[in-house]
């Protein structure tokens, strides 16, 4: 009897614990859930001086690695996507629905470090994960992320595919923060296959949501993906309104990362407009603020946009030199889409030059 008294002690104590861990991680998770629509960038951070606890539960730390690995997305960390996606899958600790918002998340770190089979790989695992377990909600962005690396690896048709199938549960969320990243990301699966109408009814509602939580965060990165839509379509004109949009809700946020962002399209897009001071200037605004942020990404994207600007104006000589110091940041930072597209500008370069063979050579390890 004793013996059996005890047993029973013991799965009871066990079922407290389950469950005072199940809804202690509720309540973090909505918090910090409502705190990373708001301002990321701080959640990031109080992530990580909880993760340094040596008292934290195990269990718990799993949780907080996948829900950093996704904070990281949202202030373009790539690295410390990867770094606590892996962290968290190395825990053996997930469960269903964990495991495959990591896999989601660890697929857009792939794609922001522009390894596209590792992207398509991770998707995929992501999307049989929610047919598994039947995670509806879920699945829709493991299929638009699924879509987006196959766009992005050429295969258009099955890239089509998980859209229509996505768009079909996308159309049943209830207007969410959640909804909106997932129509970004949807948007601008589109927008590459140059399904322009769509791509703009989808990021204006997801800038809509953006609108009514009132976060400069994601409205500058909303206004900014907007802009990139009529980019697309070469209307400089409005690309530039919404790009200046964009920029002037990162000064709101004071984000510098996304203020080079803003500043650097827009310098491309004034002197597509024939702007060259206007371009200049926006053009030197974006590198001071991008070597102000804690992103590499960003340094590179607007000195690439330097790069082209110079060759533009057929200052070849200095264009060389930047592209050199550029891939080398690529390089140092596993960049390999940067890589690839500032070696392919070098090589342009060089033939400008009139190095035919460095030309020849730079374009051939560019592959």
């Amino acid at each position: 009897m004793r013996k059996n008294t005890t047993w029973l002690m013991i799965i009871v104590i066990t079922l407290y614990s389950n469950y005072a861990l199940s809804y202690n991680i509720s309540n973090i998770e909505q918090k910090l859930n409502h705190q990373i629509s708001i301002n990321p960038k701080a959640v990031f951070y109080e992530i990580e001086s909880l993760l340094v606890d040596p008292e934290l539960n195990v269990n718990l730390k799993a949780i907080l690695m996948v829900l950093q690995s996704e904070v990281a997305y949202f202030i373009d960390q790539p690295e410390h996507i990867l770094k606590y996606s892996r962290a968290a899958l190395a825990t053996g600790l997930l469960t269903d629905t964990w495991h495959a918002r990591v896999l989601i998340s660890q697929s857009r770190g792939y794609f922001q470090r522009g390894q596209f089979n590792e992207f398509y790989a991770t998707a995929n695992m992501a999307v049989i994960k929610t047919e598994q377990y039947n995670l509806s909600t879920y699945k829709i962005s493991a299929l638009v992320e699924r879509a987006y690396a196959n766009n992005l690896l050429g295969n258009n048709d099955q890239a089509i595919k998980d859209l229509a199938l996505a768009i079909k549960y996308l159309e049943l969320m209830p207007n969410v923060f959640d909804k909106a990243i997932i129509l970004e990301r949807f948007s601008a699966v589109n927008k590459r296959l140059g399904n322009i109408k769509v791509a703009l009814k989808y990021q204006h509602q997801a800038n809509i949501i953006y609108e009514k939580i009132d976060t400069p965060h994601y409205l500058s990165i909303g206004y900014y993906n907007l802009a990139r839509i009529y980019q697309a379509i070469e209307n400089w004109q409005d690309a530039s309104v919404w790009m200046l949009k964009s920029y002037r809700q990162a000064l709101k946020d004071k984000n510098k990362l996304n203020q080079a962002f803003s500043l650097s399209r827009l310098s491309e897009y004034q002197n597509n407009l024939g702007n060259i001071k206007e371009a200049n200037k926006y053009l030197n605004e974006a590198i001071i603020a991008a070597d102000l942020s804690a992103s590499e990404r960003v340094k590179i994207h607007v000195r690439k946009n330097m790069a082209k600007i110079l060759a533009q104006n057929k200052a070849f000589i200095e264009c060389k030199t930047l592209l050199l110091e550029t891939i080398t940041l690529a390089e140092t930072y596993q960049m390999e889409r940067d890589k690839i597209e500032l070696m392919q500008m070098l090589a342009e370069t060089y033939f400008s030059l009139g190095d035919f063979e460095s030309a020849y050579i730079t374009l051939k390890s560019a592959k």
